[in-house]
């Protein structure tokens, strides 16, 4: 039988790469993170942490979820008003648009777009009331994952939408 001695612990190791690492691009809106995610390889394959309070004590996740996105699809446009969501992109070709709906912010009415995915891994905090779209440009399924700031309550969500093709938005998604 086997037993709890038969196993060896893993050594200790330190990260060949600085984990999260800030990413800033001309004119992001405010309020929004955006940290590269990187990604560990062996022989059986890899490993990309996409959030860990060991590197930041500020991530709790009190409601996390796996998306899928049908190849080409379009999820947009999405905004909250209490809630940050927190996209960690890794596989997948996407492209993710960003709005800034706050009047009192200084990048009010700004518009970010961003190409993330297996070429750029990424974790995407997003604030309450900026405005979001996912478009998948690959040609396979592909999925993130969003560890959301809030629980969902289906009795009270915290999720206010309009058509992806809205013309209050200056972005038509491919």
């Amino acid at each position: 039988m086997l037993e709890l001695d038969d196993f060896t612990d893993d050594p200790a190791w330190a990260p060949k790469h600085t984990p999260f690492s800030e990413i800033i691009i001309e004119d992001q809106i405010d309020g929004v993170a955006m940290q590269r995610l990187n990604t560990f390889s062996d022989t059986r394959g890899d490993l990309t942490v996409l959030m860990s309070n060991i590197y930041d004590p500020t991530h709790h996740s009190p409601h996390v979820y796996l998306v899928t996105a049908a190849a080409k699809s379009v999820r947009a446009w999405v905004y909250h008003r209490h809630q940050h969501d927190r996209l960690a992109f890794s596989q997948g070709d996407f492209r993710v648009v960003l709005y800034d709906l706050r009047k009192d912010s200084p990048t009010y009415g700004k518009l970010n777009v961003l190409d993330v995915g297996e070429n750029n891994k990424l974790l995407l905090t997003i604030p309450p009331f900026v405005a979001h779209g996912v478009q998948n440009r690959g040609a396979l399924s592909a999925q993130f994952i969003n560890a959301s700031t809030k629980a969902y309550d289906p009795g009270r969500p915290d999720k206010s939408r309009v058509q992806k093709d809205n013309p209050g938005i200056s972005y038509t998604f491919e």
